[in-house]
């Protein structure tokens, strides 16, 4: 058994106050979803009086939630299949083959990671209206495509980079075209690398509040970050509503990330020794 000192036991406490104010906002929301909005108001509570579930049969009978979850799962969804697609496709020729320009292009690609969306929101605007994609599904999915992709080629290069050549030259000796090498060979092998820039795209494009609200003002295409915006009246608030909203759209990601917390850290962790 290791010998407990003074530092580790520092640094087991600062973890553990971290963990505490992490997780004491998502709890007390939890406890709040159980309560009425005059309990709320009245009182402070760490546990609810009664496990009271009218608040989510309310906002799945009353209110638009349902269409906010199911826009927020189609936008979502087809942002990480192009991701995906897209990003292993590039990585590979950029991981692959040498040609003129290859690490330039690279280079200008990664840059992409350091430029803040909100610098470019009036280009993007006025170039998403001259293509008339303004309020369109496809407009605000390829939008996120491009803004996820700079990321995930630097994820999946440095994964693919990790490929030995031996195997990719064994493959082509044997008759093995560029497409059949990606699908059979270097896909599999970076699957962990396309696992996490999966997961973080759906992260990155689930929780986005800023352009859905923007790009999207038509409340049939309203994703769920955006929904729960309007959950709050002028003059009133259900607090009680309000909390089981925001649970249910930070179910999904909580789910997850349970499951695949492991594999999220061990990608993000040999990306990094591999690039």
């Amino acid at each position: 058994m290791a010998k407990l000192t003074f530092p580790k036991i520092g640094r087991m406490l600062v973890l553990l106050t971290a963990s505490v104010a992490s997780m004491l906002p998502i709890y007390w929301t939890l406890v709040n979803s159980f309560r009425s909005n005059t309990q709320i108001m009245n009182s402070f509570r760490l546990f609810p009086e009664n496990l009271d579930f009218k608040n989510y049969a309310s906002i799945f009978a009353v209110s638009s939630l349902p269409t906010y979850f199911l826009n927020s799962c189609i936008t979502t969804g087809s942002a990480m299949i192009l991701v995906g697609a897209l990003a292993l496709t590039c990585s590979f020729a950029l991981s692959t083959y040498k040609f003129k320009f290859a690490k330039l292009i690279h280079l200008i690609i990664v840059a992409g990671i350091f430029i803040p969306s909100t610098t470019t929101m009036g280009m993007t605007y006025k170039l998403l209206q001259t293509l008339n994609l303004l309020g369109s599904r496809p407009g605000i999915i390829l939008l996120y495509t491009s803004g996820r992709m700079a990321l995930s080629i630097f994820l999946l290069t440095a994964y693919m980079k990790s490929i030995p050549d031996a195997i990719k030259e064994a493959a082509l000796m044997d008759g093995c075209g560029p497409w059949r090498m990606l699908v059979s060979i270097v896909a599999p092998l970076s699957r962990n690398g396309l696992l996490v820039v999966m997961i973080l795209t759906f992260i990155g494009v689930w929780n986005d509040y800023i352009w859905s609200m923007i790009l999207l003002p038509s409340s049939s295409k309203r994703t769920l970050t955006v929904g729960l915006a309007f959950f709050r009246g002028e003059f009133f608030t259900d607090n009680g509503q309000l909390s089981a909203c925001v649970i249910v759209g930070l179910v999904p990601i909580l789910i997850g990330y349970l499951f695949l917390q492991d594999k999220i850290i061990n990608g993000i962790a040999s990306s990094a020794v591999k690039g």
